[in-house]
C-alpha cells in the first residue's frame, strides 16, 4: 500500500469517527462554542475586532485572486514564450479545479446555503432567537450562508493543494501546514461566534477529499502523468 493510500484510508476513518462522535454528543458543539462567550450576548471578540480583521476579511479575497490568477497562468501556459508555465500546465489547472470544486462549489454553494444550520451567535443557548442544529443534521434554522460547514477554514485548508502533486515529504508538509493554518482560522471564526467546532473540522474534510476527487478525475481523464 502506497504511502498516500494510507494516508487516504486514516483522513477517511478520522472523518469517519469524528462524525460519529459529533452526531452522538452534539453538545461538544456547544461547550467548545461556550468557551467563548461571555453572556448577554456578548462574545470575546466581534467579528469586526482589529485581531480579526485581516484574516477575516482577508482570506476570502486571497482565495478570489487565485481564482482570478489561475485561468490566466493556465492559459498563458499555452504561449510559446513561457515554457516554464507549459511545464507547469497540469497544476495551474488541477488548483483551478480543486478550488472551484471544494471552497467554491462543495462549501460555499451547496453545504452552506442548503444545510440551514444557524450560526452559535444567533442560537438560542448563546442569546439568539434560532435552534441549536447537530452537525450533518439538515434544518430550516438558516436560509442561506449557514453555519455548516466554515467557508474560511475550507479556503484556509486548500493551502495543501500546492504541495498535492509533490514528493511524499513535501505532500506532507503542505497538508501539516494546512491543519495548522485551518486551526488557526478556525479560532477566528469560533471566537465571535461565527462558527461551531464542528464546522472547521468538517470544512478541512471537504476541501480534502474535494482535492482527492480532482486528482482522481484528472489522472482518469490523462491530464497528471
Amino acid at each position: 500500500m502506497t504511502s498516500k493510500a494510507t494516508e487516504f484510508r486514516f483522513a477517511l476513518l478520522a472523518f469517519g469517527l469524528l462524525a460519529v462522535i459529533f452526531v452522538a454528543f452534539p453538545q461538544i458543539d456547544l461547550a467548545a462554542s461556550g468557551l467563548f462567550y461571555r453572556g448577554d450576548g456578548v462574545w470575546a471578540l466581534h467579528r469586526t475586532s482589529p485581531w480579526l480583521f485581516l484574516p477575516y476579511h482577508g482570506l476570502p479575497r486571497l482565495g478570489q485572486g487565485l481564482i482570478i490568477i489561475l485561468p490566466i497562468l493556465w492559459a498563458l501556459s499555452f504561449v510559446r514564450r513561457f515554457p516554464a508555465l507549459k511545464a507547469r500546465r497540469a497544476t495551474f489547472g488541477f488548483l483551478l479545479v480543486g478550488g472551484l470544486l471544494g471552497p467554491v462549489l462543495l462549501v460555499d454553494a451547496t453545504l452552506k446555503e442548503h444545510s440551514g444550520r444557524a450560526r452559535p451567535v444567533r442560537v438560542e443557548q448563546f442569546g439568539g432567537a434560532q435552534q441549536f442544529t447537530p452537525a450533518f443534521v439538515v434544518a430550516d434554522q438558516c436560509e442561506n450562508n449557514c453555519s455548516f460547514v466554515s467557508g474560511h477554514v475550507a479556503t484556509a485548508a486548500f493551502i495543501m493543494a500546492f504541495g498535492w502533486l509533490g514528493t511524499p515529504a513535501v505532500r506532507r508538509r503542505w497538508l501539516l501546514a494546512s491543519i495548522g493554518f485551518a486551526a488557526f482560522m478556525a479560532l477566528v471564526r469560533m471566537v465571535p461566534g461565527g462558527h461551531f467546532l464542528s464546522d472547521t473540522i468538517f470544512a478541512w474534510f471537504a476541501t480534502y477529499f474535494t482535492l482527492w476527487l480532482t486528482e482522481w478525475l484528472f489522472r482518469k481523464l490523462g491530464w497528471l502523468p
